[in-house]
């Protein structure tokens, strides 16, 4: 059977990335614009949902990804009832929808679900402490889902970056164009995801049948500071001085787990894995996004 997506949050960085890798596929897609495709909306979310099974053909299994999120981890602390909105009411809109239309469900998530304080990386069965709202929306979002849909395929990712959105080695190679010497951090460490690949990952998991919670992230772990000497290097801006400084240099409102590794040996045993964070990187950069 072939499937036909349905996107929410079409124009995040993950959201642009799945219509270019289902593109090349040339798999049947529907991309609404956020304007059109309210996730908090409930009239909105059954219309767009009851005419996109509609539109299914009789060998078509539907399947509707949530990429919208509200991600703003620092606005969160003070829009307390927007994150829940956004990240646990709307996918439960979602969840709600696509079970009564036999869609498969899917559901991103993330490593601010956790505190960091593990040492080693955060499995599927590890426990969740968020130290943020942002976090604590997130999580919320994901139990809405797994009682709405039990068999939705919910997947929590981390520093995720593409040529679409703001993101880390976007944010250094900008910085690093107007001065000289840049502070980074050196004790918060994760797993950086390229946006094509997670794509291709949550794609994967569709095609495996896959249920349940699942981690997807970029192989491999870095911190802060290793990754923006990795990505200086592939601009070309070796010559911008990195001088490596702790997190408590940079005070926020919204605490952010200093361990961010997820393991994702789950879903490699269905037969999914990501390539490494470095090899992700360098293909970032050969597609341009670095370029001044």
């Amino acid at each position: 059977m072939s499937h036909a997506f349905l996107i929410a949050g079409s124009s995040g960085m993950l959201g642009t990335a799945l219509q270019g890798v289902l593109a090349k596929r040339g798999e049947s897609v529907s991309a609404p614009l956020e304007r059109e495709f309210d996730i908090t909306d409930p009239v909105v979310v059954r219309r767009q949902v009851s005419e996109f099974a509609r539109g299914l053909s009789g060998d078509e299994r539907g399947v509707l990804i949530n990429a919208a999120a509200y991600t703003n981890v620092e606005g969160a602390e003070e829009n307390d009832d927007v994150a829940h909105l956004v990240n646990a009411h709307g996918p439960a809109l979602l969840a709600r929808n696509a079970l009564e239309h036999d869609l498969v469900f899917v559901h991103v998530s993330t490593d601010f679900v956790f505190d960091g304080r593990k040492v080693g990386a955060y499995t599927e069965a590890d426990e969740t402490n968020p130290l943020s709202v942002y976090g604590l929306s997130k999580l919320a979002g994901e139990v809405a889902v797994a009682q709405e849909y039990p068999e939705a395929i919910i997947a929590r990712t981390a520093w995720v970056y593409g040529p679409a959105g703001a993101n880390f080695p976007l944010k250094i190679v900008a910085a690093a164009r107007t001065r000289p010497m840049l502070t980074v951090v050196t004790d918060e460490v994760g797993s950086p995801t390229y946006t094509p690949d997670m794509a291709e990952g949550l794609l994967g998991l569709v095609e495996a049948g896959a249920a349940g919670l699942f981690h997807l992230a970029g192989s491999g772990s870095c911190s802060r500071f290793e990754l923006a000497v990795e990505v200086l290097s592939l601009a070309g801006l070796s010559s911008v001085r990195l001088e490596p400084v702790t997190s408590d240099a940079f005070p926020t409102v919204a605490a952010r787990p200093q361990n961010s590794v997820l393991d994702c040996s789950k879903a490699a045993a269905m037969g999914v894995t990501m390539p490494p964070w470095s090899d992700a990187l360098v293909r970032f950069a050969q597609s341009g996004a670095l370029a001044g």
